[in-house]
């Protein structure tokens, strides 16, 4: 049951996440980013992670999508459509990095195959627990990368607000 689970969760992400890529609609796009946040926090859910599932839910899902769909809202598509239409170029580029950053996905996939794992097992994190351990891997090894993607988000919130306080 739980494998039958995960496997179509794990579709729906990979359709979601493609159907994110391929619309034209931005708004279509962001409700196929949603489905996917939503199937990613299920499949969370599938392996005892319940304090990222929760997280996944709420920020993601929630906060981060309504962020999305508002600055979708508030900026002006048809003329980003014309701007887009002049840049057919970059399309090279751009799969050239995708089928980069796909080969680099397929790292941690090599590495399952070889046999080679991490270090951390199902025991070590139930001896842990699971939010104890994230708690503390992430405000002591982990605190720099921690503040500087907060204030990425900072960055990108009023750089957002800017563009949208410059057309109206």
């Amino acid at each position: 049951m739980v494998t039958t689970v995960f496997f179509i969760c794990a579709a729906l992400a990979i359709a979601g996440a493609l159907g994110v890529v391929s619309f034209r609609n931005p708004v279509h796009s962001a409700l196929a980013m949603l489905g996917t946040m939503v199937s990613i926090a299920v499949i969370y859910l599938l392996h005892n992670a319940e304090f990222i599932f929760a997280i996944q839910l709420m920020i993601y899902a929630g906060g981060v999508m309504m962020l999305v769909i508002f600055v979708i809202f508030l900026l002006d598509l048809r003329r980003e459509e014309e701007q887009r239409a002049k840049l057919k170029s970059g399309k090279v580029i751009a799969i050239g990095v995708g089928g980069l950053v796909f080969l680099s996905l397929l790292i941690p996939l090599a590495g399952s195959i070889t046999g080679k794992t991490g270090g951390m097992t199902e025991k070590a994190l139930e001896r842990i627990g699971s939010v104890e351990y994230l708690s503390n891997e992430l405000f002591t090894n982990y605190l720099l990368p921690f503040e500087l993607a907060s204030v990425l988000l900072l960055v990108g919130l009023v750089g957002a607000v800017a563009l949208a306080k410059k057309r109206l």
